[in-house]
């Protein structure tokens, strides 16, 4: 690529590492081929953003590093609300600026959808090319998918069963949600830009492109996405190597017993809870435990013992990519991210959900037949340890995830996605 035909494309998002490690991954795709490229997210990102050797722009709000703020955040029931209501929503007049700065020089703009709630009131005002990406199926509300983000379980039941019934169900959830996203609505009249759009439905998606960033092994096309996506596979971001851990690197080796991986990530709620019955689990199981209690999770591992038996090890950090293939199972939350790294690795999975798309996520991965779905309610030292060895004795699960790998590896959702950004780019 010439010097004369460089771009600058700056993203935009906020949130857990899982919002930001695929624009991390684009970012770097677009730098290697010849552009600039600008992460604009909260300050805790800065460090992560500049080490993949990206450029950083401060866009808030900032989250607390606080247990409170955390267990809020990712509440079961009330997390979706508190993100919007409480933390993103009161802070628009403070988001529209910092990214209008950060895109003074840009030539595109690229936000995630529901995470970035300036991005398209910026892109109505200011006309910069616009372009919005999804990370979870869940979160293009297709009334064609199963309702997993309601926190009433009768209700995913019955929308699944007819998308007549979903349809007028989200209806009165788009109603409901209008005062979650109040305060936008009334920054956006205040700019003079049309307020018909839900912020948190059709208003999210730019009406040029939306890639869907997830694995088509997840979920595909339905047909009320918008009519503008474009779906990409999963974008892999490619982390600087960390010190490697003697300790770590000797608990792996080590062939006495299967490995299994335990982690939350960012999930805040009943971690120690967790923790403790993973170590018991593992325990009963004749297993290795491999605990890793990185992010918010390290906040409350106080329900583990201050030493650990032989088989055991806990960290507060390990490169998913080099761990889960020595793993027998992988037990976790259900972020995206954390899935698809399983998914590669051919490992199967027990899903223990929490918030947000975690969920719908684990339901996925079960249908695909690479998962169990344990609800934390039931996730005893007893249910946790018989679910882990139903796993391991599942022999169609096991095949079904050595296939599933060979897919997920196949994936590059990075240069799909710059793909095409790189061709909004010639016409910007």
């Amino acid at each position: 690529m010439t010097a004369s035909a460089s771009k600058h494309v700056v993203f935009a998002t906020s949130g857990s590492l899982g919002d930001l490690y695929p624009f991390l991954a684009l970012g770097q795709e677009l730098r290697r081929r010849g552009h600039r490229a600008t992460i604009a997210t909260t300050a805790n990102h800065r460090a992560r953003v500049e080490a993949a050797g990206l450029g950083f722009r401060r866009m808030r709000p900032e989250p607390e590093e606080s247990p409170d703020f955390l267990a809020r955040f990712m509440h079961p029931k009330k997390g979706g609300e508190f993100v919007y209501r409480h933390f993103l929503a009161p802070a628009i007049a403070d988001s529209y600026a910092d990214l209008e700065k950060s895109c003074a020089d840009a030539d595109l703009l690229v936000s995630q959808s529901l995470m970035a709630l300036a991005a398209p009131l910026l892109a109505a005002r200011t006309g910069i090319p616009w372009i919005s990406a999804v990370f979870q199926p869940m979160t293009l509300f297709s009334v064609h998918d199963r309702p997993n983000y309601l926190p009433y379980p009768v209700l995913p039941w019955l929308c699944g069963r007819d998308p007549v019934i979903h349809a007028k169900v989200l209806h009165y959830v788009r109603k409901y949600t209008e005062e979650w996203v109040r305060p936008v609505m009334d920054f956006r009249r205040g700019l003079g830009i049309d307020d018909a759009p839900h912020p948190m439905y059709e208003g999210q998606h730019s009406p040029d492109c939306v890639l869907a960033m997830f694995s088509p092994l997840l979920g595909g096309p339905r047909p009320d996405w918008p009519k503008a996506a474009v779906q990409t596979g999963t974008a892999q971001v490619a982390l600087p190597a960390s010190a490697s851990s003697p300790e770590l690197d000797a608990f792996l080796a080590r062939c006495d017993r299967p490995l299994a991986v335990f982690t939350l990530s960012s999930t805040a709620s009943d971690t120690g809870t967790f923790y403790a019955a993973a170590l018991e689990a593992a325990r009963s199981a004749g297993m290795r435990a491999l605990l890793v209690t990185s992010g918010a999770a390290a906040l409350q591992a106080s329900g583990l013992p201050s030493r650990l038996p032989d088989w055991a090890l806990r960290v507060d950090y390990a490169p998913f990519e080099r761990v889960f293939p020595h793993a027998a199972v992988v037990v976790h939350a259900g972020g995206i991210g954390t899935a698809f790294k399983a998914m590669q690795a051919g490992v199967r999975q027990v899903v223990v959900p929490h918030a947000h798309d975690q969920l719908d996520n684990a339901m996925r991965l079960q249908r695909l037949g690479v998962g169990r779905l344990l609800r934390p309610s039931q996730a005893s030292k007893r249910r946790l340890a018989g679910v882990i060895m139903e796993a391991l004795r599942d022999e169609t699960m096991r095949k079904t995830a050595t296939r599933v790998q060979a897919a997920a590896l196949a994936e590059n959702g990075a240069a799909a996605a710059c793909d095409i950004i790189e061709r909004r780019l010639a016409h910007a």
